[in-house]
């Protein structure tokens, strides 16, 4: 029997026609779904890259007080200063403004803060200024306000996590400390009050959903130290905790890589994230001066109570002793970058690996009071200047 023909056109054909149709029109419809849920990845993955622009965008802070680039910086006159980084800027805090610059040398903003005693902490991305021994504290990033807010009580000291969560440390007639957490649009997310325990350190786990807290108090007439981990999205009791069976004082602290790691004025400790457990341990004969934390390591300089001489010990995550060798009796700050070190003595600049070698070392022309590494740049603060070296 012939097929059917219409017009001509076989009816076989046109069936076969019609469904090349119909699975163009549904390839192109899988494509575009493909390139929206592709971007929608993207979007998610990246998203803030992508918001962080937009970020303060109604509240930016326009005043500047110099359309100057390049090194070195004038101080303004103030009767103090306070110097640190945030990502690639950095900033400058004296008792009447906050300056933010780029590493360039130019200047992002200068702000007339109102704080009767400014102090400030910052991360890669943000700067909080609070107002010690008073009730208000704010957010920055390196052009504007994110937020402002105040707490009922006097302020103590604040904290930053590596993202946008604050933790405000206050006093009151009613507890020894309350701990406050923000978020980073300045909402309310947690409280921690202290009865009879001052707080001393304030850091955050990664997923921020974490806080470990130093504290001193007296039990029995001695001074004893703990350490203690909390859920921020319970009111239950700590998570863990951890004394120490020796009175010392928290100078700093830190959190990531599974290690909670302290240093006191005379000892040194790692505790495991997850159960408390003590990862290692180091006694320290004599009085630290100042520390610091990378990723890798822990640095510290303190003051050999035999010698009456500076010490520096490079120590790994669990505070096992990499290297330990002398120091200059005029250092006061060291900074830990990733697997090295750097420090400014004797006029010069130096930077050590883990095993305490020179891998860096350049003379200054001038005597600074503190210094900041970002990437290859040192920023060096002055008596009346800031500085750039790089290495």
């Amino acid at each position: 029997m012939a097929e059917k023909e219409t017009s001509g056109v076989k009816t076989s054909d046109l069936t076969q026609y019609r469904k090349k149709r119909k699975l163009k029109r549904l390839y192109k419809r899988l494509a575009i779904m493909g390139a929206v849920c592709a971007a929608v990845l993207i979007v998610a993955l990246n998203f803030s890259a992508i918001i962080e622009p937009l970020r303060g965008i109604f509240s930016r802070i326009e005043t500047k007080t110099s359309e100057e680039v390049g090194f070195p910086i004038k101080l303004p006159g103030s009767a103090s200063y306070s110097f640190d980084s945030f990502g690639d800027s950095f900033f400058l805090l004296t008792d009447t403004y906050l300056y933010t610059f780029g590493i360039n040398g130019g200047q992002y903003y200068a702000l007339r803060h109102g704080y009767s005693n400014p102090n400030r902490c910052s991360n890669t991305k943000r700067i909080l200024l609070y107002d010690k021994d008073y009730s208000d504290f704010s957010l920055y990033n390196k052009t504007s306000v994110i937020y402002t807010a105040s707490v009922e009580e006097k302020i103590v000291f604040a904290s930053l996590s590596s993202n946008e969560s604050a933790a405000i440390v206050t006093n009151s007639d009613r507890y020894s400390n309350i701990i406050y957490v923000y978020n980073g649009n300045g909402e309310w997310k947690y409280t921690r009050k202290f009865t009879d325990e001052n707080v001393m350190n304030v850091e955050f786990s990664s997923d921020e959903r974490y806080i470990y807290v130093s504290v001193i108090g007296v039990e029995n007439g001695d001074i004893y130290s703990a350490v203690y981990k909390y859920d921020t999205t319970s009111e239950s009791e700590a998570v863990w905790s951890y004394k120490l069976s020796r009175p010392s004082i928290s100078v700093k602290m830190n959190a990531a890589n599974g290690r909670v790691r302290i240093v006191y004025d005379n000892y040194a400790l790692s505790l495991n994230e997850s159960d408390g457990a003590v990862a290692g341990e180091k006694e320290f004969q004599g009085t630290v001066q100042c520390c610091d934390f990378s990723s890798s390591r822990t640095d510290v300089i303190y003051v050999d109570s035999a010698t009456n001489k500076k010490v520096m010990t490079i120590f790994d995550n669990d505070m096992q002793p990499l290297s330990t060798k002398a120091a200059a009796p005029n250092i006061n700050r060291i900074v830990a970058d990733g697997a090295n070190a750097y420090i400014v003595e004797s006029g010069m600049l130096r930077g050590f690996d883990s095993q305490g070698e020179i891998i860096a070392e350049k003379s200054l022309k001038d005597d600074y009071v503190s210094f900041v590494k970002i990437g290859n740049s040192i920023l060096l603060l002055g008596y009346d200047s800031v500085d750039i070296e790089y290495i």
